[in-house]
């Protein structure tokens, strides 16, 4: 703007101006060969941060690719060395890198964003453009950016690194993975720690510009840690019983793997803890040795109240004229299904614009197709219920949609083979998974007739098949194995 005056200014006085000439390419003429510090200032910017992260990237890469070879015979039945962060028993969490993960982002975001408000006040008030003000979220999404990062600075310098200390290392499939935390926090009675332990398939999509890293949670579970005075402040006491056909972690990591990530989390007074761990899972089917056999039943006892509760809550339980009935009503699903219909809505709006305005009818059909089978789905989940009821033969299931009957079924007692539980859908917020599982009633032939719906994790879905058994008279065939006449059921006493 400023030369732009100048220019001006020699124009209306009839003033020479200096132009530099290339005699070989005139075209080329410069009127002004000055630097312009603001807009390189401006830019660099940009070099320093995006470089300073493919820089630190690069050099994060180089000290982990460790000389290890996975074709060492010394690492193959140990695959979980090859991981320098599984050395021990001893597992970080990465809360410490999450938080300058957040300030890295929020110093960018805000530092990109800072001159957007002057902007927006000279298209205002200069030239009536009110449609500016939008460039005012901008550093509204800075303010929040840093109130984030302040949250995960507030949540490390309150618990301290909190490693988990495994038993059995690594965790095992087929076994046990337990262990203990030490939280640096003062023992407190009434605060409930909850541990989630999920297997998740990472994958990519798509191809070309548009790959994109998604996850899946397939296996789920979630206890509450036994809590208790310790050293450090408080000890943290868990198991879990991780079944047999679940996926080993992956060491060496591709398009496509298999992790297990551990989430710690309490709601308390001031900064929640909420931690995650990746922490090594293989099929060595062993079982905890030095947890204490006390502390693993008191938390398993607690759990089940839990659980008991969680699902006689969300199960109706009333008595008819024929016998009991279950009902679970519509809109259960609520929360984890709008988000998907919303998204799903989006999509199949948007391939109906490709196809009717912009005349893309095979890109269109197929993103707005997806997106409305998406929509459809969420819906259905939003507003079906389920309506179960003991006859005196057996047990009699109704499915209604808005309150029309959509399909149903009736099982004699003597044909119901089992029970059993299946994965029905599942939500996701950031690396946070949620299970969600349905109860079947699987009969001679083999097939599953749905019972009970909704339930999150394993643990809730156990507790509402034992409910289901109970009240309405089944059993359920039990693949735990007995216990040894010398086992002590509680395990090992350990002293700490």
């Amino acid at each position: 703007q400023e030369l732009g005056r100048n220019l001006q200014h020699a124009f209306d006085n009839g003033n020479p101006v200096l132009v530099y000439v290339d005699p070989e390419a005139p075209s080329q003429a410069v009127i002004d060969r000055g630097v312009r510090w603001g807009l390189i200032g401006f830019k660099m910017i940009f070099v320093i941060i995006f470089g300073g992260v493919g820089f630190g990237l690069l050099i994060g890469s180089w000290l982990k690719s460790a000389d290890k070879d996975p074709a060492d015979p010394a690492y193959t039945d140990k695959p979980w060395l090859l991981n320098n962060d599984w050395q021990t028993n001893s597992i970080r969490s990465g809360s410490r890198a999450s938080m300058w993960a957040a300030w890295g982002f929020a110093v960018f975001w805000n530092a990109i964003s800072s001159f957007t408000p002057f902007v927006a006040w000279r298209e205002v008030v200069e030239k009536d453009n009110y449609v500016a003000l939008v460039a005012l979220v901008f550093p509204l999404v800075g303010i929040g950016l840093l109130i984030w990062a302040l949250r995960r600075t507030f949540e490390w310098r309150r618990f301290g690194p909190a490693p988990v200390a495994l038993d059995p290392f690594p965790g095992s499939i087929g076994g046990h993975v337990g262990g203990t935390i030490d939280v640096n926090l003062p023992y407190d009675p009434a605060v409930k720690f909850q541990l989630t332990l999920t297997n998740i398939h990472s994958y990519e999509s798509g191809s070309g510009k548009n790959r994109s890293r998604k996850e899946a949670a397939k296996w789920q579970d979630t206890v509450v840690a036994h809590a208790e005075p310790a050293a450090k402040g408080t000890r943290l006491t868990f198991r879990f019983d991780v079944p047999d056909g679940q996926h080993e972690s992956d060491v060496d990591r591709d398009d496509s793997y298999y992790l297990w990530r551990l989430n710690l989390a309490a709601d308390m007074p001031g900064t929640d803890i909420d931690r995650d761990y990746e922490i090594p899972v293989f099929p060595t089917r062993e079982k905890s040795r030095f947890l204490s056999g006390y502390a693993v039943e008191r938390a398993r006892s607690e759990q089940a109240t839990i659980d008991d509760k969680a699902v006689r809550s969300q199960v109706n339980l009333e008595y008819g004229p024929t016998g009991k009935r279950l009902f679970y009503p519509m809109g259960r699903m609520l929360g984890p299904s709008l988000g998907g219909f919303l998204v799903g809505a989006i999509f199949a709006g948007a391939g109906w614009f490709l196809v009717f305005n912009e005349e893309q009818a095979l890109f269109g059909s197929i993103f707005g197709g997806t997106g409305l089978l998406v929509a459809l789905a969420c819906f259905y989940a939003m507003f079906n219920s389920l309506e179960v009821v003991q006859t005196s033969l057996g047990i009699k299931t109704t499915r209604r949609l808005l309150g029309i009957p959509v399909g149903g079924s009736e099982l004699r007692r003597d044909d119901i083979a089992s029970l059993d539980k299946t994965t029905s859908m599942q939500s996701q917020s950031g690396g946070k998974h949620i299970v969600y599982y349905n109860v079947c009633a699987v009969d001679r032939a083999g097939k599953e007739h749905v019972i009970g719906v909704g339930f999150r994790g394993e643990n809730q879905a156990d507790a509402a098949m034992q409910l289901i058994a109970r009240e309405f008279g089944l059993r359920i065939p039990t693949n735990e194995k007995p216990l040894a006449d010398d086992e002590d059921p509680l395990g090992p006493e350990v002293s700490y």
